[in-house]
C-alpha cells in the first residue's frame, strides 16, 4: 500500500544531516531517454572514444527498463513487473574504471552512472562530486548522440538511488536485531521470539511547490554479505520522477531533490542509536 505523501518539509537552503562514516557503498544516478537511433556499435564506440582508458573494463548486460512514475490513481506495484519484448532485446553496456569505483551504463534508451565503494573503509566522495562526474558523463553522450542524431537527447525519467550496507556492531549482531537500525521495526512483544530476519518496503510520494513529482522508495532487507556470510542490513533508497523543467538544468534540480529527500528520509527511518554509530556531525 502506497503511504501517504509527506509534506515538502526540505528547502534547498537548510542543511542536511551529514555523517563521518556513512554505510552508502553505491550510489546510481540514471536516467531514462527518448529512444535514440544508436547501435550497439555506436554505443560501444562512444564508450572507447569518449570514455576511453578512464574505463577500461567493458561488459555486455541484460537491458534496463525504468518504471514511469505517475499520479492518475492507477495502482502501481510495489514488485517489479516483467514486460514482454518485441524484436530483438537492447544490450547495456557497462565501461569500468580500473579500481571498479566507477561504472557507466549505457544502451539506447537509458544512461546510469554509478559510484561504487572499492573496499569497506574506502572514503565517500559526496554528492556534489558524484553529480559532477554524472553530469560530464550526461553532456558527453549528450554531444555524442547529437552528432548523429537531429533531435537532442532528452531525459523522461530520473531515479537517484543509494544502497547503504549496515554491518553487526556493538549496536547489533543479528538479523532479530533489525529494530535497533531501522525505526519502523518494533518489538514483537511478550509472545513472538526474535524474528529470524526482517523486510520493509515502504513508497512515499515526492511533493515539490504543492504537486507530486516523483516517489521515493525505501527497502530495508537483512541478509548475508558474500565474502563471510556474516549478518547485513541492506538499505536502499531510491527517488524517481520526470525532471523539473526542460534539458539539462530540469535534470539536476530534480536530482537534486531526490537527493534531499533520500538524505533526509534515510535520517527518519534509522534510529539516532544507529546514526551516533555513523558520525553524524548535524
Amino acid at each position: 500500500m502506497e503511504a501517504t505523501p509527506i509534506p515538502d518539509r526540505q528547502s534547498s537552503a537548510a542543511p542536511l544531516p551529514e555523517y563521518d562514516r556513512p554505510p552508502v557503498v553505491e550510489v546510481v544516478f540514471a536516467t531514462a531517454v527518448e529512444p535514440t537511433p544508436l547501435s550497439v556499435v555506436d554505443l560501444a564506440r562512444f564508450g572507447l572514444e569518449r570514455l576511453g582508458e578512464r574505463f577500461p573494463g567493458h561488459q555486455e548486460q541484460p537491458p534496463m527498463q525504468m518504471a514511469t512514475e505517475s499520479f492518475d490513481g492507477t495502482v502501481q506495484n510495489l514488485a517489479p513487473t516483467l514486460a514482454l519484448l518485441t524484436g530483438a532485446p537492447p544490450i547495456r553496456l557497462w565501461f569500468q574504471s580500473e579500481d571498479k569505483t566507477r561504472l557507466v551504463q549505457l544502451q539506447r534508451d537509458w544512461l546510469a552512472y554509478n559510484w561504487q565503494r572499492a573496499s569497506a573503509d574506502g572514503p565517500y566522495p559526496r554528492y556534489e562530486i558524484i553529480e559532477e562526474q554524472f553530469l560530464e558523463t550526461w553532456d558527453s553522450f549528450s554531444e555524442f548522440v547529437g552528432e548523429i542524431n537531429s533531435r537532442p537527447l532528452k531525459a523522461r525519467q530520473c531515479e537517484l538511488s543509494y544502497i547503504n550496507h549496515i554491518v553487526p556492531n556493538e549496536l547489533w549482531q543479528r538479523p532479530g536485531q533489525f529494530g535497533r537500525v531501522i525505526q519502523l521495526m518494533g518489538s514483537a512483544g511478550s509472545f513472538l521470539p526474535e524474528p529470524e530476519d526482517g523486510q520493509i518496503i515502504l513508497r512515499h510520494r515526492i511533493q515539490h511547490d504543492g504537486s507530486d513529482v516523483g516517489r521515493l522508495y525505501i527497502q530495508a532487507t537483512t541478509g548475508q554479505q558474500r565474502t563471510d556470510l556474516s549478518p547485513v542490513i541492506q538499505l536502499q533508497m531510491t527517488a524517481r520522477g520526470a525532471p523539473l523543467g526542460d534539458g539539462r538544468e530540469g535534470i539536476i534540480e530534480f536530482f537534486r531533490l531526490a537527493h534531499q529527500w533520500i538524505v533526509n528520509g534515510f535520517a527518519a527511518i534509522t534510529t539516532a542509536e544507529a546514526q551516533q554509530m555513523w558520525g553524524r556531525t548535524r
